[in-house]
C-alpha cells in the first residue's frame, strides 16, 4: 500500500491501526469503538478487497449500543505525524457497513464473500461481506470466548466454550456425542462440524469434549486438532495423511530505492552489568525495504540519545567498544535509554535496559522523593484521592511499574507502594530481571493497609509462579496459569502489619519440581517449615523475578527490601 508492506491490527484502545510491516512505524489509526471495560478489540481483523472487517463487544462511538461488526475502507492517502505518531482518521468517512453481531474475542472467518462469526452468546452468524446483511443465524451454544471458526473442505469446524448439550439449549443439544473422555456435565465444551449454505447451515456432527474450549480448531495433514483446558484432541481417519499443500510462490519484492535510514537489530535489549551485545544493521529505503543487509557496526558512530518527546530524560549506562559491540557498565544500579547509530546522513535507533545481576537488594533509600502526587509531570494526572504526597517513580528499567507503583515514605523508610487513584490500574505486575533467570530465591517485606475485610493483595513472582498474600481471603496462594495451577493455604493477614514473604522453585533431577513459599510477621524468627509447598510435574524452569499488587478496595499495598539471591 503506497509502496509499503503493511500490517493491520485492532488494539486495546478500540482503534484500527495500520503499521509499516517492515519497520513497525504506525501509519494511521481510526477509532472503531470506545475504549472500555472489556479491553477494546480482541478479535483479529479480516481483509476483504480494499476493506478491513472488524468485530468487537465495546460500546460504539456514535450510539450506546454494545458490539457490532463493521467494514472500513482502507484509505489511499495518509500522512503520519512522525515516525512514532500515526495520522488519526475519522472512521465516519471509512465505514462501509455495520450490523449488530459482535464478539469479545472470537474472530470472523472470510470464505468468498461470506463472513462467518460466532457471537458472544454462541450464535453462528453468516453475513454478506459486500453489504453486511445478516443472512442467517444458528445457535450452537450458550457462551463463546476466544475460539474462532476454522474453514476447510467446504465445512466449518467450530469449538464452543461451554456445551449447550449440558444446558439443554442450542441446536440439537440432546444429540451430541461425547468424545473419548468427554462428558455431558457443566464445564465441558463441544465441537461442531457444519456445512454452511446460503440460507442456513447443516450440522454434520456434534461432539462434547472434556474441558472448556478456549482454543480454535486447526487443520494439519488431514487431521483437525483441538486443545481444551483438559486435553489435546486429534480428529480424523487413522492413516489418512495426504501430505501438505505446496507453499505458494513468494510474492515478488519491489526493487528498493535509495538508502534513507538504518535499522538496528535487535531494536530492544536487556542486559546485566558487564554483558556485551552485538548488532545486525541494515540500510533501508523510505518504504522500509532493505538496500544493504550488512552494515558494519564498527563503521558507525554511536551515542546515547534522548528523544525530544521522552517523558524521562534517561540514558543507558553502556558504551560501544572497538568491535562495534555494546558493553554495559559494571555498576549494579538499573538504567534505561536509547542509542543512536549514524553512518553519513543515515541514522538508526535502539533502546535498552540494564538490570542488576543477582544477588541484588532494592530498599529504595537512594531515591529522592522530589515529585508531588498533586502535580505530577505529564502525562500523569494529578492525584485527587489523597493528600499531596512526595514521591519518586520506580526504576525506569523495571517493566510496567510507572504509574501503577510509586516510591514514598512509610514508617520512617522509603518503600514502594501500589497506587490507588486510578481504578483502571488497580492491578499491577512488574518484572525486574531477565526472563531466563532460574534457581533463585526472591523475598521482600510486604504490607497492606485497610480494615478487617477491606485489604489489598500483594505478592512476589518467582520463575513464573505468583505467591500472593490475599488479605480479604486470609490466604497465601500460589498460581501460574490459574486453569492449571491454583493452590492456597490459610494465612492470617492483619492490615497495617508488615510481613516477610520468601519464595523459591526447586527442580528435581527427574524434571519434576516443588514450588515453595513461607510468610511470617516481620521481626519474628523465620519459621523452619514452608507455609506452602506445591509439587508440580512440569515446573516452569525459568522466569524473571517480579512483584504483584491488586488494590481492588483502594487500599495501599507496600513493598520494601526486595532481595533476589541464588538458591543455596
Amino acid at each position: 500500500m503506497n509502496g509499503k508492506r503493511v500490517l493491520f491490527a485492532a488494539n486495546g484502545d478500540s482503534s484500527l491501526v495500520c503499521f509499516n510491516a517492515r519497520t513497525g512505524e504506525p501509519l494511521y489509526r481510526t477509532a472503531v469503538a470506545k475504549a472500555g471495560a472489556k479491553g477494546g478489540i480482541n478479535s483479529a481483523v479480516v481483509q476483504y478487497k480494499d476493506n478491513i472487517i472488524v468485530t468487537h463487544m465495546s460500546e460504539n462511538i456514535d450510539t450506546s449500543d454494545v458490539g457490532r461488526t463493521a467494514m472500513f475502507k482502507i484509505p489511499t492517502e495518509f500522512k503520519p505525524e512522525s515516525p512514532t505518531v500515526p495520522q488519526v482518521i475519522d472512521s465516519k468517512g471509512l465505514e462501509q457497513w455495520r450490523n449488530p453481531a459482535g464478539s469479545l474475542a472470537s474472530s470472523p472467518v472470510l470464505v468468498g464473500n461470506r463472513v462467518y462469526l460466532v457471537t458472544e452468546t454462541g450464535d453462528l452468524t453468516a453475513m454478506d461481506a459486500d453489504n453486511g446483511k445478516i443472512l442467517w443465524k444458528k445457535q450452537l451454544g450458550i457462551e463463546q470466548r476466544q475460539s474462532s471458526a476454522f474453514y476447510a473442505d467446504g465445512k466449518l469446524y467450530i469449538t464452543i466454550y461451554i456445551a449447550a448439550a449440558s444446558s439443554g439449549k442450542g441446536e440439537k443439544a440432546g444429540n451430541a456425542q461425547p468424545a473419548e473422555g468427554g462428558g455431558e456435565g457443566v464445564g465441558n465444551g463441544e465441537l461442531f462440524v457444519i456445512k454452511p449454505g446460503d440460507k442456513d447451515a447443516e450440522i454434520l456432527s456434534h461432539t462434547v469434549l472434556e474441558g472448556k474450549c478456549y482454543g480454535s480448531p486447526i487443520g494439519y495433514n488431514g487431521k483437525v486438532y483441538i486443545q481444551t483446558e483438559k486435553k489435546l484432541y486429534c480428529f480424523g481417519k487413522k492413516g489418512n495423511n495426504p501430505g501438505l499443500a505446496p507453499n505458494p510462490k513468494p510474492e515478488a519484492w519491489p526493487a528498493p530505492g535509495e538508502k534513507k535510514r538504518l535499522q538496528i537489530i535487535p531494536a530492544e535489549i536487556l542486559l546485566n552489568p558487564g554483558e556485551t551485545q552485538a548488532f545486525h544493521v541494515r540500510a533501508l529505503d523510505a518504504n522500509g525495504f532493505t538496500v544493504e543487509d550488512n552494515v558494519d557496526p564498527k563503521s558507525m558512530t554511536w551515542k546515547t540519545f534522548i528523544p525530544p518527546t521522552a517523558l524521562v530524560k534517561s540514558t543507558m549506562k553502556a558504551a560501544f567498544n572497538g568491535d562495534g559491540k555494546l558493553v554495559a557498565e559494571t555498576e549494579k544500579n538499573p538504567s534505561a535509554g536509547v542509542f543512536e547509530g549514524t553512518l553519513g546522513n543515515l541514522k538508526g535507533y535502539f533502546k535498552g535496559r540494564i538490570l542488576p545481576t543477582i544477588p541484588s537488594l532494592q530498599d529504595f533509600e537512594s531515591y529522592k522523593l522530589d515529585e508531588d502526587t498533586s502535580k505530577p509531570p505529564a502525562p500523569a494526572v494529578p492525584n485527587t484521592v489523597e493528600e499531596p504526597t512526595p514521591f519518586a517513580y520506580p526504576p525506569l528499567a523495571w517493566n510496567a511499574a510507572r504509574f501503577k507503583f510509586e516510591i514514598r515514605e512509610k514508617d520512617g523508610n522509603k518503600a514502594l507502594v501500589k497506587t490507588i487513584e486510578n481504578m483502571r490500574m488497580q492491578r499491577g505486575t512488574v518484572f525486574f530481571n531477565k526472563p531466563n533467570l532460574h534457581n533463585y530465591t526472591v523475598e521482600a517485606d510486604l504490607m497492606t493497609e485497610g480494615k478487617k475485610r477491606k485489604m489489598s493483595e500483594m505478592g512476589l513472582i518467582n520463575q513464573r509462579y505468583l505467591f500472593d498474600l490475599k488479605g480479604n481471603a486470609q490466604a497465601l496462594e500460589v498460581t501460574s496459569n490459574q486453569l492449571l495451577l491454583e493452590k492456597s493455604v490459610p494465612f492470617t493477614i492483619v492490615p497495617n502489619q508488615w510481613y516477610h514473604l520468601k519464595t523459591r522453585v526447586d527442580i528435581n533431577a527427574d524434571g519434576t519440581g516443588v514450588v515453595r513459599g513461607k510468610a511470617w510477621k516481620k521481626g519474628d524468627p523465620e519459621p523452619a517449615e514452608w507455609t506452602i509447598e506445591v509439587p508440580v510435574n512440569h515446573p516452569n524452569e525459568e522466569g524473571s523475578p517480579g512483584l504483584f499488587g491488586f488494590a481492588s478496595t483502594a487500599q495501599h499495598a507496600w513493598y520494601d527490601n526486595i532481595a533476589v539471591t541464588p538458591n543455596k
